[in-house]
């Protein structure tokens, strides 16, 4: 039989040398027939069979904890969002949109919940109703090495795993005691970071058993925006402390008292007006007469030529974090047949988020009726040309003096596994069963919110709440001092108590997984042992979020009633809470039982360039509790050519089912962005007078303006309507008739390991794979921005204008203002996603000693690029798909860089090392517009040093250039994607390592 099947080859090609940094592995090279005997049998990740070749015939890249050391980070995911092949998912600077302090990874970009997190090659409990891991509760300090493969594995692993798994390897046979330290900070001196963790394991009873314990703690500071430059002035928003209003478009102000007001003849009546702190008025249209507060500097007011306010400066840019980790593991051998194993993980963490004060606009804003004390002169002026001077008006108001959204996170995580392996008596095969358990509990209490209802009542309060004298008789004040909605408002501590909301949610996510397995010799080819794995699995998972009573409560909606008992004007109800988004509670589970079959069949074998050649096959079907019955199968090749060349592909199909929240999650109330409008591009809401839909030069602009006319903009407003905010108001929610998603994916590559005995040579190998991946009946929602695409025929879906319209029917606005106030974006099952590329990899290293250069170590270079053939995906099934490759929006997670590198440089002599690593993203074309992005270039430097067989140290400096991440208006947050462009700057670390 082949030697060559017991060659420990490369993984994929080899690990990525640190991310290739200093202290990485060398590349693993093909051993002697009698080195491969002494090889154990390996399960690498993607297949359940273990072999003693350490080769995937899927693309793979492994990163080790060495890696990890080298980047200064505290979490993992930091290490894991370098590589190319991955889009960065919400993370340390995810501010707003966030996840709870949480950290998400993202393969091909095709979402968190269809990549699958393994620890050890098995699950891990989910935190969210969808499915998603957060990767903040691995322990790193056991962290051995990461293995991430690209493309379906639902054959081997079941649902999640559309677009790959990524798998954490965690050193269960440690033996002896290790401290290991570190600290960071900015160049700033800001965003400190430290973490400590001590490990302690050995064998014991002879080699027989292996016990290890770890205990951890990391800790990270807060940044706020208002510490950069480029993110100071960000998140400009039309809600304003000084409040404003736009008038009911049935009840408008005098236009020439309106122009000659603001000495702007042109100046239209329906756009929103402020109010100054001198009791004056401001025009947003122009920003005439715009008075920033005392105190305040020119940054209040966000740049323009349309006013809106500064919300950045107090939002998180980097979001702090305490964390604690305890793991402990062990394993005993009873008897050459049976050996028992256990592990238990928990981790226990604070994260928090700031926003800015709570926004209360348009579908969550309020009415103030005609007889409010507090209104000024002159807003009275123009009050009094209307129809109706008696008419409430619409008010929309932020609300400082509650201070800043907070939200505080704290999780409790455990999991805890346990299971017997080993030898069929009598046999070559071996077996595993094991159950686990895994829970998440989160408890969230947030501050700032405002209640709605009190508001109100301060608004309708003929003083105000104030208080005062009606007939000779005191009227006790709603609370003191009243509320004053005209300008920046101070309240008393009264009144904040009597507004403000404090809320505390729960959230408790539970997975309980058990599964038997086989694996073994089958039968003899002539061409080797053809090996088989099968077995079985139950898994069950439960959530259950139980919100704060306020945050669900939904008040009934009415009209506003004047002081003569009769509607004057708009609604009030609604949701009770402006500040956090409001979310009902939701409870639910699934559970599914599976079986699965793999086998890898020895094709041919020592033939002209046919060394080996191998099938693998897997098929797994799955009975979900929801979905029913589904199947997943995969079929793979590995052909070892000749002098080092392998090709390998195969053809792979997958499933997910329908997670808790897709299924069941109540209609919450959320603020998508639309982005802006432009005369270049098709951000915003088309309606406004100054979007490219509204333009004399677009063909079809007298019938984008029938269109706005018939759902809901005004006649008298329609040809003045501008829409000051780049967010909506938007309901989502569950769908419990959903069905799997299916992912046909495909990939062919070429590995090729170097033969040749010149030192120049032997240390080079490298690695090329195609991959094709298409995800039909994708669940998700038709969020705002596709509908106003859709629905305005930017798609070509729409083409008479029609109101009617399938997308058209999925927004809704507000009669009074033409605002959208109500975007539907429940899920469904949609259309197509498609994606495809190609990933390079390669390594090369020598000793500078082999080459006559002198014993002046060894050198070692990696470099790993990713280029994207494709991304796009249509949002109802047979509709225009829309490419989106080489974009980036500014909605959260649609960032599609056509190039992506990583790569790295490392010397090492004796106890000494050095790295440099050198990370790019290319260039990117901004949604929508044609904004080009330039491409950015970050380097980082590294170094260590082995003081002794005890003690290591290591240093580096992240960014060294110091380069600003890429703004573009408006941003996913503070006026730039934090995830894709690194937001802190240059930065420093320094660690030690002592091992006993």
């Amino acid at each position: 039989m082949n030697n060559n099947r017991y060659r420990r080859s490369l993984l994929a090609t080899t690990v990525i040398g640190g991310a290739a940094l200093a202290m990485a592995a060398t590349p693993s090279f093909a051993q002697s027939a009698d080195q491969a005997t002494e090889v154990g049998e390996i399960v690498v990740t993607g297949s359940r069979i273990a072999r003693q070749d350490y080769r995937s015939t899927s693309p793979i890249v492994t990163v080790s904890a060495q890696d990890f050391q080298a980047t200064g980070a505290v979490t993992i995911d930091s290490l894991i969002n370098d590589l190319p092949q991955f889009t960065p998912s919400i993370s340390s600077t995810s501010n707003n949109p966030s996840n709870g302090g949480q950290a998400n990874i993202n393969l091909r970009n095709l979402g968190s919940n269809r990549t699958l997190v393994l620890m050890n090659g098995r699950r891990v409990v989910p935190s969210n109703s969808d499915g998603t891991v957060d990767v903040n509760l691995i322990p790193t300090a056991l962290i051995k090495n990461v293995e991430v493969i690209s493309g379906g594995a639902s054959a081997a692993y079941g649902s999640d795993a559309l677009a790959g798994v990524a798998n954490f390897i965690l050193d269960e046979n440690f033996s002896g005691v290790q401290f290991d330290a570190q600290y960071g900070e900015t160049d700033r001196s800001d965003g400190k970071t430290e973490s400590y963790s001590i490990t302690v394991g050995g064998n014991f009873d002879n080699d027989r058993g292996n016990m290890v314990l770890s205990l951890g703690r990391s800790t990270r500071d807060v940044i706020y925006n208002a510490a950069r430059e480029f993110s100071a002035v960000s998140g400009p928003s039309a809600t304003s402390p000084l409040g404003s209003t736009i008038f009911d478009s049935n009840n408008l102000p005098s236009q020439a008292a309106v122009a000659a007001y603001f000495n702007s003849p042109n100046l239209p009546e329906t756009g929103a007006f402020g109010f100054n702190d001198d009791g004056s008025l401001f025009s947003y249209t122009g920003k005439l007469n715009v008075k920033n507060p005392a105190g305040a500097g020119p940054e209040y007011t966000a740049p323009g030529a349309d006013y809106t306010f500064n919300t950045g400066p107090l939002n998180y840019l980097q979001l702090p974090l305490e964390r604690y980790n305890v793991y402990g593991g062990g394993r005993y051998k009873i008897n050459d047949n049976a050996e028992v194993y256990a592990n238990a993980l928990f981790t226990q963490y604070t994260a928090d988020t700031e926003l800015a004060a709570s926004p209360a606009s348009a579908g969550t804003g309020f009415r103030v009726p005609s007889t409010n004390p507090f209104i000024t002169a002159d807003l009275r002026a123009l009050l009094n040309t209307r129809a109706n001077p008696n008419g409430s008006f619409a008010l929309n108001k932020r609300f400082t003096s509650l201070g800043g959204r907070h939200s505080t996170e704290e999780y409790n995580i455990y999991q805890i596994t346990a299971g017997v392996r080993g030898r069929v008596p009598q046999s070559e095969w071996t077996y595993d069963v094991y159950g686990s358990y895994g829970r998440v509990s989160n408890t969230t209490t947030q501050t700032g919110n405002a209640s709605r209802s009190s508001v109100q009542r301060l608004l309708d309060d003929r003083f105000g709440g104030a208080g005062g004298v009606v007939n000779g008789v005191a009227v006790a004040p709603l609370c003191a001092g009243g509320f004053d909605p005209f300008g920046v408002t101070n309240l008393s501590a009264e009144c904040i108590a009597y507004i403000g909301r404090s809320a505390r949610n729960s959230t408790v996510t539970e997975q309980r997984v058990v599964e038997a397995s086989l694996q073994g010799k089958a039968f003899d080819l002539p061409a080797g042992e053809v090996r088989v794995a099968l077995g079985a699995q139950y898994r069950q998972d439960d959530f259950a979020f139980g919100a704060d009573s306020s945050l669900a409560q939904s008040n009934v909606v009415t009209p506003h009633l004047g002081a003569n008992g009769q509607p004057d004007g708009g609604n009030i109800g609604g949701s009770e809470i402006a500040g956090f988004n409001p979310t009902p509670s939701l409870a639910g589970g699934t559970n599914s039982k599976e079986l699965f079959i793999e086998a890898l069949v020895p094709l041919l074998s020592d033939l002209p360039f046919v060394e080996q050649l191998d099938l693998n096959l897997g098929y797994r079907y799955a009975d979900y509790s929801t979905a029913g019955g589904t199947q997943a199968y995969r079929a793979e090749l590995d052909w070892t050519v000749a002098g080092g060349l392998r090709a390998r592909g195969g053809y792979s199909r997958s499933v997910r089912a329908p997670s808790i929240g897709e299924l069941f999650a109540t209609p919450s109330t959320g603020f998508p962005s639309i982005g802006r409008p432009s005369t270049g591009g098709t951000g915003g809401d088309p309606c406004d007078i100054r979007s490219s839909f509204r333009q004399a030069s677009n063909p079809s602009a007298a019938a984008v303006r029938q269109l706005c006319l018939a759902q809901g903009v005004s006649s008298q407003a329609i040809d003045r309507y501008t829409y000051a905010n780049n967010q909506v108001e938007s309901r989502t929610g569950g769908n419990p008739d959903l069905i799997e998603e299916t992912s046909d994916s495909w990939s062919v590559g070429l590995v090729y390991q170097s033969q040749f005995a010149s030192p120049w040579l032997s240390g080079f190998s490298a690695s090329i794979d195609y991959y094709n991946i298409e995800i039909s009946d994708a669940i998700g929602s038709i969020n705002a921005s596709d509908a106003l695409t859709g629905c305005f025929n930017v798609t070509g879906e729409n083409p008479t204008f029609d109101a009617s319209n399938f997308y058209c029917q999925l927004l809704r606005r507000d009669p009074l203002s033409g605002n959208i106030v109500g975007a539907v974006e429940n899920q469904a099952n949609l259309g197509m996603v498609k994606t495809s590329g190609i990933d390079l990899q390669a390594d090369w290293a020598f000793n500078i000693a082999d080459i006559g250069g002198g014993d002046w170590g060894r050198l070692k270079f990696n470099t790993v690029v990713s280029w994207l053939e494709n991304y796009e995906d249509n949002v109802i099934e047979g509709g225009i798909f829309t490419d989106r490759t080489g974009t980036i929006d500014s909605d959260f997670g649609k960032t599609f860089p056509e190039w992506k590198a990583l790569s790295s440089v490392t010397w090492a002599s004796g106890p000494f090392s050095v790295g440099a690593r050198w990370r790019r993203v290319g260039e990117i074309t901004v949604a929508n517009t044609t904004e080009v992005l330039p491409s950015i270039d970050y380097f980082d430097l590294n170094g260590s040093w082995s003081v002794n067989d005890t003690v290591a140290l290591r240093a580096g400096v992240n960014n060294l250039t110091d380069e600003q991440p890429n703004v573009f208006d408006p941003g996913v947050q503070a006026n730039t994607d934090p995830s894709t462009y690194d937001v802190l700057g240059r930065r420093y670390y320094v660690g030690l390592t002592a091992k006993f």
